[in-house]
Formats: structure tokens, C-alpha cells, sequence
């Protein structure tokens, strides 16, 4: 997988097909390194022949969803992931109800980086369900630590 680009098997396509940033948030789809716009939710990718193929993404979790072509399943980002792994990587939005600008910024960081945490086959299960627990409560008690610093 190098330089994070992962080949798409569509059958008679132009050109080589492939996801680009698949372990991150955000995607694009490539035809021969150039990306393909996505138009009315879908990439079309031509075929030989001059027909067309539509690849279709699915899914509501940033950076988990689901690409079909012409229906059928072709890549599922993060499908090693556990469903208790997808719930912890949510923990940070926890930190959203210390209702200040400084809470709800670190909260967004932090879950962006549980994301690609949980997404990455490359460390231990347990550790991508620890790592946003962790994180959760390292910034909550930096946000108390900060409070206590201002007033």
C-alpha cells in the first residue's frame, strides 16, 4: 500500500483505479493518479467500450464507509474495526459538555485522531479501544486544569 493508495478492482476499466488516503478521514478515488469528481454521489469511472460504472459510497461514520460499484461491495474502509472500537472513538465528543470554545475544539481534534487511530490495522485492538478512552480523560483533565488556572 504504498503512499496510502489502495487498488479498486473495476472489471474493463480504462486505467488503474484506486482509493487515495483509505487509512485517513478523507478519500478520493483515483483513474490513473488523477482524481475523478464525484458528481450527484457517485465517481463514474469509464470502461472500455465506452460504457461507464458508478462507484457509490455508503455509510454515516467519517472515514468508515462502504464503496459499492453498480451495487456491489468493492472496499469497506476500517473493516477490521470492532463495533465497541467505532463506539470508544466517539469518547472525546464527551468533552464538548465542558461548554467552552477551548472543550468543544480539543473534542473535535481528539476524535478526528481517535479516527484514524481505530482505523489503523497496525496497532493492537485493545489498543485502538484504550487510545481514545485515554485521550478522553487526558483532556478533560486538561480542560480542568486550564479552568482552575483562569478563575
Amino acid at each position: 500500500m504504498a503512499g496510502n493508495l489502495v487498488p479498486l478492482n473495476v472489471p474493463k476499466a480504462t486505467g488503474k483505479v484506486e482509493i487515495k488516503g483509505a487509512q485517513g478521514v478523507f478519500y478520493s478515488i483515483l483513474l490513473n493518479g488523477e482524481p475523478l469528481k464525484r458528481r450527484k454521489g457517485a465517481w463514474t469511472v469509464p470502461l472500455r467500450g465506452g460504457k461507464e460504472s458508478r462507484i457509490m459510497a455508503s455509510g454515516l461514520l467519517p472515514g468508515f464507509q462502504t464503496l459499492t460499484l453498480d451495487g456491489e461491495e468493492i472496499y469497506r474502509f476500517g473493516a477490521h474495526a470492532s463495533r465497541a472500537e467505532k463506539i470508544a472513538m466517539f469518547a472525546p465528543l464527551l468533552l464538548v459538555l465542558g461548554a467552552t470554545t477551548l472543550a468543544m475544539i480539543l473534542a473535535i481534534l481528539l476524535f478526528f485522531s481517535s479516527v484514524l487511530v481505530v482505523k489503523s490495522d497496525q496497532i493492537p485492538a485493545k489498543l485502538r479501544m484504550a487510545l481514545p478512552l485515554i485521550n478522553t480523560c487526558a483532556g478533560a483533565m486538561i480542560l480542568v486544569g486550564l479552568s482552575g488556572l483562569s478563575g
